[in-house]
């Protein structure tokens, strides 16, 4: 079965009954931490620049504190983005991350030997959603819903 690879997020080996859940997981932190970058950017700018005509007025502690949880959100945002894309990336070519570091060796052997190498597991890009995400189509969103 599809093994993926232990993590410590979710305090669990990510596999074949909860790689769907993981990439949920992921989605749902992003646009959580997009909600927080995105309004709280106007209060993010008062707390960092001191010298604008401020229409609230934050104590020190309270601008820190502010801050600090933007750039946390950004941060994390960022990092999700990234590992989210890879992983889109692997369901899109259905594939684990181990399968993904032993397709490229065996492909960079391919290439030296002049063959081409193809993935023996994949059936596409849109049967390979819907074996992560269900017989559901991708833009009817009902694969986002955590059932």
């Amino acid at each position: 079965l599809k093994m993926d690879h232990p993590c410590p997020w979710i305090n669990n080996c990510v596999g074949f009954y909860n790689y769907r859940y993981f990439c949920l997981f992921m989605l749902y932190l992003a646009l959580g931490c997009l909600y927080v970058v995105l309004l709280g950017y106007p209060l993010f700018l008062e707390a960092a620049s001191p010298t604008r005509r401020r229409f609230l007025e934050l104590r020190f502690a309270d601008a820190q504190c502010v801050s600090l949880s933007w750039l946390v959100s950004l941060c994390i945002f960022l990092a999700l983005c990234i590992l989210g894309g890879f992983h889109m990336y692997l369901v899109l070519t259905n594939q684990t991350t181990i399968e993904f570091h032993i397709n490229m060796s065996n492909g960079h052997a391919a290439r030296r030997k002049g063959e081409v190498h193809r993935n023996p597991y994949d059936l596409g890009r849109s049967r390979n959603f819907q074996e992560v995400f269900g017989p559901n189509r991708f833009f009817g969103f009902i694969w986002m819903m955590p059932y």
